[in-house]
């Protein structure tokens, strides 16, 4: 059996696929509390955001200080789904629980990250 044709193959296939893995190294999950919540009447640091008890930053995330918005602006997600996760963060903080948050240090408000999806962690 010539195996010379399927090593080709799978270094091809491995090449196709490494520009699609550093495209999504820019998304991280980040487990942390939140230690503040802020909410503003313009659009500055996408209306509303948290600030969590450990930096985005430690996961290799570009991201400035341990601040992430939910873009409530409506900028990076809509307005209602912002709204609903920024809903679910002060639940969390207001229940002392530990959040699990997808952070994504492409979209950004004022050097603070976008939060993609945030789960409540038992």
């Amino acid at each position: 059996m010539n195996i010379r044709p399927l090593i080709q193959g799978t270094l091809a296939l491995s090449l196709l696929l490494a520009p699609a893995a550093s495209i999504n190294a820019t998304t991280t999950s980040v487990d942390a509390k939140i230690r503040r919540t802020l909410t503003v009447s313009d659009d500055r640091w996408g209306s509303c955001a948290v600030n969590l008890s450990v930096s985005p930053s430690t996961e290799g995330l570009n991201c400035s200080g341990n601040w992430v918005t939910f873009s409530c602006s409506g900028d990076h997600a809509s307005k209602s789904n912002a709204a609903r996760m920024f809903d679910s963060a002060q639940m969390a903080f207001a229940l002392d629980k530990t959040v699990r948050l997808w952070v994504d240090d492409t979209k950004t408000h004022n050097g603070f990250c976008f939060v993609s999806r945030i789960d409540i962690l038992p």
